[in-house]
């Protein structure tokens, strides 16, 4: 066969496959068939209609028409494609500058069709060319898979409304990426992590809270279709669960109740146990009362207060909170004087109020050094345990104390206090006749000084050490201890310089000295 007619057979093949693959829109309304021609209540399909048309995408155009120019219609109607014919609504207006707004609709029984955000704008084109059903209508596994993706939202959600842009940024959109492999092996992780288990979690809890939907490329992180639901405008925001003053859709995953405290695990997720002051956040010590602080009753709608803040930004450009980090302008309408007392300039310190945070991070450094100069013997023990819980939990938590600071700072002091490595403590020999504390060496010291004491019988032992002014820094030791003559060291480095007392509790003897501390 001739090489050019070969050429000319073949490239009329494809393009006729390109044109009988090529879907038309049908619209969602105003004719037949469309999306409400079946998907209504009453008929053997799921009435999704009845629902969608009450969202803002069902009167996107409507709504608005008297003030959308030419160039808004491409987001306010359906399949808007100008390189392509399909009967997008792009097809039925023209561009007239004569007109008010600045275009004119030239078939409005098609327009009428795909005018508003309809069905096929997120699901594509169904029909063909002769307003029929295509086949691809009924490829669900294939061709018609529903589309979890953040970049069909962000064709429009974008520019002026940069909702695309901020979620890009955010941990939302990375929360597949850095694990996947270990979220997919672990069925209680997908819920939270991958888009179609989330959206399947919020149809039913029971069923999808730990059952894996979709692997490989199929997979999507935390999209805006897993918190929105674009099928119903039933809570705010359309978002797919009720917004309360007590629970909202981040507590779906950041805040997951549990019903006691397993020091032998360590803590997942523990921001909202944290904003809620709950009973299992943390290891609580017997006997003690613990306060929560202000943001756990003061913040009316929990983390969206500070997460979902949609303050303009410092240069007047709109803002509309889906990074999810928390803002400054969110804790100035509660803190007036937060500008003058808190360095906003100062990304590490820029929600240190009132020194939470450095307070916070100065007691989880001492707790820290703490448990990391504990000994393997130390380190299977319940109080060891106990202390490790709390920083854990802490950490977790993410604020640096500022969900929760009352909570926060007393756990961790009550951890530092009631836990004391053995580790450092040398027995000295002779047999000591009386009690005793001798004076620290070196004195003055940095970073580090050497207490020693002497027990002429078996009892429980106790050093803690105090600032100038009283308060307890830290416990050296509170255990039981044989006859005998001891030696422990205290290193300080976590410390600043300044006076320090040290006191010892054994039976019924005790004694205070005092050393100081110079860097």
């Amino acid at each position: 066969m001739n090489l050019k007619l070969l050429s000319t057979l073949l490239a009329f093949i494809l393009t006729s496959s390109i044109a009988i693959c090529q879907n038309y829109y049908l619209g969602t309304e105003n004719g037949s068939p469309t999306c409400s021609s079946c998907h209504t209540q009453g008929t053997n399909v799921s009435p999704i209609y009845d629902t969608w048309k009450l969202t803002p995408h069902a009167k996107a155009y409507d709504a608005n028409a008297k003030i959308l120019s030419y160039s808004c219609l491409q987001c306010h109607t359906t399949g808007w494609d100008t390189t392509v014919t399909n009967y997008g609504a792009d097809e039925f207006v023209k561009i007239d500058s004569s007109a008010k707004p600045n275009y004119v609709i030239t078939d409005s029984a098609s327009f009428n069709r795909v005018k508003n955000v309809g069905c096929e704008d997120c699901h594509t084109a169904l029909g063909t060319k002769d307003r029929l059903l295509s086949n691809d209508h009924w490829a669900f596994d294939t061709k018609n898979k529903p589309d979890y993706s953040a970049a069909l939202c962000g064709k429009c959600h974008q520019g002026h409304s940069p909702y695309y842009e901020e979620w890009q940024t955010s941990k939302h959109a990375m929360s597949t990426s850095a694990s996947l492999s270990f979220v997919l092996s672990n069925k209680s992780c997908v819920k939270c992590h991958v888009a179609q288990n989330f959206v399947a979690y919020a149809k039913n809890p029971t069923t999808y809270r730990d059952t894996i939907l979709v692997t490989g490329s199929d997979i999507q992180p935390i999209t805006c279709s897993s918190c929105h639901d674009p099928h119903d405008a039933k809570y705010t925001g359309q978002l797919r669960f009720q917004t309360t003053n007590n629970r909202v859709i981040c507590d779906e995953c950041h805040y997951a109740p549990m019903t006691s405290v397993n020091v032998n695990s360590a803590p997942h997720e523990q921001s909202g146990l944290a904003l809620s002051g709950d009973k299992n956040f943390g290891y609580r010590y017997p006997n003690k009362n613990y306060a929560n602080s202000a943001h756990t009753y003061a913040a009316q709608e929990r983390c969206i207060n500070c997460h979902v803040d949609m303050s303009p930004n410092a240069d007047g450009s709109p803002n509309m909170g889906h990074t999810f980090e928390p803002r400054v302008q969110a804790c100035v309408k509660c803190h007036s004087d937060y500008y003058t007392a808190v360095d906003t300039t100062n990304h590490a310190k820029m929600f240190d109020y009132r020194g939470v945070q450095t307070t916070t991070d100065s007691l989880m450094n001492v707790l820290a050094a703490k448990l990391s100069a504990a000994s393997h013997s130390d380190s299977t023990t319940d109080l060891f345990k106990e202390a490790n819980y709390n920083l854990l939990a802490v950490e977790s938590d993410g604020s640096h104390g500022v969900h929760n600071t009352k909570l926060v700072q007393e756990l961790l002091r009550d951890a530092i206090s009631g836990f004391s490595p053995t580790t450092g403590v040398e027995t000295e020999k002779g047999v000591p006749a009386t009690y005793s504390l001798s004076q620290n060496y070196p004195n003055p010291f940095n970073p580090s000084t050497s207490i020693k004491f002497s027990i002429p019988a078996g009892s429980n032992v106790k050093i803690v050490i105090y600032d100038a002014l009283g308060k307890e820094v830290t416990t050296l030791v509170n255990s039981y201890f044989a006859q005998g003559n001891y030696s422990i060291n205290w290193n300080a480095g976590a410390y600043s310089s300044g006076v320090y007392l040290y006191r010892i509790e054994a039976k019924n003897f005790s004694m205070v000295k005092k050393m100081v501390l110079i860097k």
